[in-house]
């Protein structure tokens, strides 16, 4: 039984990538059909496949324990020997251990969380944009040419409002709630992507300046120079005391130095990091190091 359960565990796994790398026609129909499931698109094939095969997997292994449960009784009812009844007992045991252990798998990832029984692997496709953005490297200054914008999927605007939401609850601003989900760089702004240390630096800076009003306008959304997903650079609103506490001379870690723009840029300790504050033409350039 346990034999069994094994070999059905790695025929859900293999066989689906095997049937999805031979295959490039957009529908195809199985080699071998399954009850119910005869054709899948070749783009929905692993999305379609595993779920399926995952729940027929458990539902033989069930059925095959009840089976042997049977079986192992009739041989121990009908059999005189003493071997032959420790064998019905032993296959008993075995049926039932099985059976146990399918249910009891099943049980524990229910209670953990219902979701992963439901095996979605429907996963967003990343466009080449959005690779080059994340491939391009961080930078300092707004400098180079602007990234083109990017559609946003379902996953990705609902992060972006839970972030949107718990950064506003920290009293840190976003200067326009609504993402830019449609791949529009103006009127917009996108949180989701962000770095973590960022995303850290922004709460610290409000931390360590509460009378400050920080507000962020712009973000990982394209059309920003040296900006977009998994980039450091985000740009802040000036306010009154956020440009004191950046330019007090008590809170700078160096020098103020000067871009090749001529802005000057502040090195400031936000938490347990150092951040990099360019003074640009309407808004502060940030980069958290």
């Amino acid at each position: 039984m346990k034999k069994i359960f094994i070999l059905l565990i790695l025929g859900m796994l293999v066989l689906p990538t095997i049937q999805v790398m031979a295959q490039d026609s957009e529908t195809y129909t199985l080699l071998a059909p399954l009850p119910g499931l005869t054709e899948i698109s070749q783009d929905k094939a692993l999305e379609k496949y595993v779920p399926y095969v995952f729940n027929l997997a458990i539902g033989i292994a069930a059925i095959t324990a009840v089976v042997m449960i049977v079986f192992g009784g009739f041989q121990y009812m009908t059999s005189d020997a003493i071997g032959g009844k420790s064998e019905g007992k032993d296959r008993i045991k075995n049926a039932i251990f099985g059976l146990v252990l399918v249910i009891g798998a099943w049980l524990i990832l229910y209670t953990i969380n219902p979701n992963l029984l439901t095996l979605n692997l429907n996963i967003a496709p990343v466009s080449i944009q959005e690779v080059k953005q994340t491939l391009g490297g961080e930078v300092s200054a707004g400098t180079g040419n602007a990234v083109a914008g990017y559609t946003l999927s379902a996953d990705q605007i609902a992060m972006n409002a839970n972030m949107v939401t718990d950064l506003q609850n920290r009293g840190i601003g976003v200067n326009h709630s609504n993402p830019c989900a449609n791949g529009a760089t103006t009127g917009c702004t996108n949180l989701v992507g962000m770095t973590y240390r960022t995303y850290k630096g922004v709460i610290d800076l409000k931390n360590a300046c509460t009378d400050c009003n920080i507000t962020i306008t712009g973000g990982t959304e394209g059309g920003h120079a040296s900006h977009g997903p998994g980039k450091a650079p985000i740009d802040l609103r000036f306010d009154t005391k956020l440009d004191a506490y950046i330019t007090n001379p008590q809170n700078q870690k160096n020098d103020v130095q000067t871009s090749s723009a001529g802005y000057p840029i502040y090195t400031v300790k936000v938490g347990d990091r150092n951040a990099t504050f360019m003074k640009e033409d309407d808004h502060w350039h940030v980069v958290i190091q």
